[in-house]
């Protein structure tokens, strides 16, 4: 840029050096107008008076032969929407000079000017075919996006709902086994126990006890299986959002951000932390979102409970309520913090270190 304007400016002394020592006024003059102006109409495309600078440049062709030589540059600078009035005026002058010792002058002139316009007509619409590629691929590159998120978004709900239909197919299997074969079990229990005592016989007793102790294993081995199973089938994320998408109080929204997977206590306790915040929200506010963060951090896990409620109570949370006492109650237990503060709503934060594992 720096060496373009070093050449200017020397083109401009140059200029007025021709300007003041040659006789050819006009011609130079002309120069210097169809350059500037044709500069001007490259490097400012949106210039709005840029055609009426074009116009007179016309009219001084008209006055001045010198300028007639210069109309089909002009012509090339002139853009489409322009030509319906601005050709017209340009025709004046090649018509005003037409003379039989300037025939074929004008005719060249009249030639070069039509093969500019055609050549600018050219160029324009192949720019045109340009920006609308260039639109099309934008937009098509969009659409690409947007339907490729719209898949990721669904392969993430299918999985989700594969993860729901297992854990419910698991909490199906943990209630049958808990409600048909303990209920055997016990009425098995029971019943050795009845024939244990109404029964005389020394050389039975031995062999009834082994069988209610067998009995009393597998009883324990179920329960244990049962309790193991409805563990593995608690999922907290999932959890969540079905404690969300029942809460009829205010809208809901879940953002949910742990990696590695909590210990059951931890989320019993966690579970229980919100269950008891939604119900305080819903009984003593009127508020009308209500929104759940879990984080995962390098040392410890973070909880957020906050709804945009405007009725506070003006007594210190320490003092108030069992709710808050068990909360408090259940971090000190897990060895967290909690704080609440109600600047902006109403919100719960706890911290929750990370169980040392062996």
């Amino acid at each position: 840029m720096k060496q373009l304007i070093n050449y200017l400016l020397f083109l401009c002394i140059g200029c007025c050096f021709s300007f003041f020592y040659d006789h050819q006024l006009y011609r130079l003059l002309a120069l210097l107008s169809a350059v500037i102006l044709a500069s001007i109409s490259y490097l400012y495309t949106r210039r709005t008076w840029t055609p009426y600078a074009m116009i007179l440049f016309a009219l001084l062709a008209t006055l001045q032969q010198s300028f007639l030589y210069y109309l089909p540059l002009l012509l090339y600078c002139i853009r489409r929407q322009h030509f319906s009035y601005t050709i017209l005026l340009y025709l004046l002058p090649i018509l005003f000079h037409l003379r039989m010792e300037n025939l074929y002058l004008c005719s060249a002139i009249a030639i070069f000017s039509i093969f500019a316009i055609s050549l600018r007509q050219q160029w324009e619409e192949n720019e045109e075919i340009k920006l609308s590629f260039m639109r099309q691929r934008d937009a098509t590159k969009e659409l690409a996006d947007i339907l490729s998120n719209k898949n990721r978004h669904l392969l993430v709900q299918q999985e989700q709902e594969i993860r729901i239909a297992i854990l419910d197919e698991r909490n199906r299997i943990a209630r049958e086994i808990h409600d048909h074969v303990g209920h055997l079990l016990s009425s098995a229990l029971l019943q050795i126990g009845a024939i244990q005592a109404i029964q005389k016989e020394d050389k039975l007793k031995e062999p009834l006890q082994n069988l209610r102790d067998t009995l009393s294993q597998g009883m324990d081995n179920v329960r244990s299986s049962v309790h193991d199973l409805h563990d593995d089938a608690l999922d907290l994320q999932v959890t969540l959002q079905r404690l969300l998408k029942d809460y009829s109080f205010c809208d809901g929204t879940l953002e949910y951000d742990v990696l590695h997977p909590l210990s059951q206590q931890t989320i019993y306790h966690i579970l229980a932390i919100v269950k008891e915040s939604m119900n305080n929200t819903m009984k003593h506010s009127n508020a009308t979102k209500y929104s759940i963060t879990v984080r995962e951090q390098p040392a410890f896990y973070q909880l957020i409970l906050r709804d945009n409620g405007t009725r506070h109570s003006s007594v210190p949370w320490q003092t108030r309520g069992i709710g808050l006492s068990n909360m408090q109650e259940r971090v000190a237990d897990m060895h967290g913090y909690l704080n609440i503060t109600h600047t902006a709503g109403f919100q719960i934060y706890i911290t929750l270190p990370k169980e040392d594992k062996p």
